[in-house]
């Protein structure tokens, strides 16, 4: 009485996961081909992103630069020129004043948003570096998933089929041609 229950149980349980297995493998194999990507794709797409973050930094960089020496940059240089003498352009001191602090609110705001799209690039390269951990996970447990769906199928197939035999066909009658 004892073995049979035993028994019940583990045919429940060998079912059970045999029905787990199938279910998570509907869930990862998806998964796993929309986290595949060529190993080219991904290498190109990380040096874009390196050069892009780079270049942002550098834009910012050459930013602040400008605020500091637009008074000996070319077209720049005649607004400090203006700010000394403003009554020389027909403006007034206090527009000529503002024009020139807004050259360096400008500089100082494109600075910010560069250092904001960098930022950002830099985020988008991290994420996609553990999309590609995450990928190569998935295909790892899709794998050992597979294996272990294939011994279970090895046993279903050596002591089920015994147990429950698979109905024979209707077997239709062939005359022999030959005769």
């Amino acid at each position: 009485m004892e073995n049979s229950r035993l028994q019940d149980d583990l045919l429940r349980e060998f079912r059970e996961e045999k029905e787990m297995i199938a279910t998570q493998l509907d869930k990862l194999v998806p998964l796993g081909v929309a986290l595949r990507k060529p190993v080219a794709a991904r290498v190109l797409n990380k040096i874009v992103l390196l050069v892009t973050e780079l270049l942002c930094y550098c834009a910012s960089l050459g930013s602040i630069v400008f605020a500091v020496f637009r008074d000996r940059i070319y077209p720049f240089y005649i607004l400090s020129r203006l700010r000394l003498h403003p009554e020389t352009s027909g403006f007034s001191k206090v527009e000529v004043e503002y024009l020139y602090w807004s050259t360096a609110v400008m500089a100082a705001l494109v600075a910010f948003l560069f250092i904001v799209i960098g930022r950002c690039l830099n985020r988008i390269r991290r994420k996609n570096a553990i999309l590609q951990m995450a990928g190569n996970d998935v295909k790892t447990i899709v794998g050992e998933h597979l294996k272990r769906k294939a011994a279970l199928d090895a046993i279903d197939q050596r002591h089920f089929g015994i147990l429950d035999p698979l109905p024979a066909p209707d077997v239709v009658a062939v005359m022999n041609q030959g005769y």
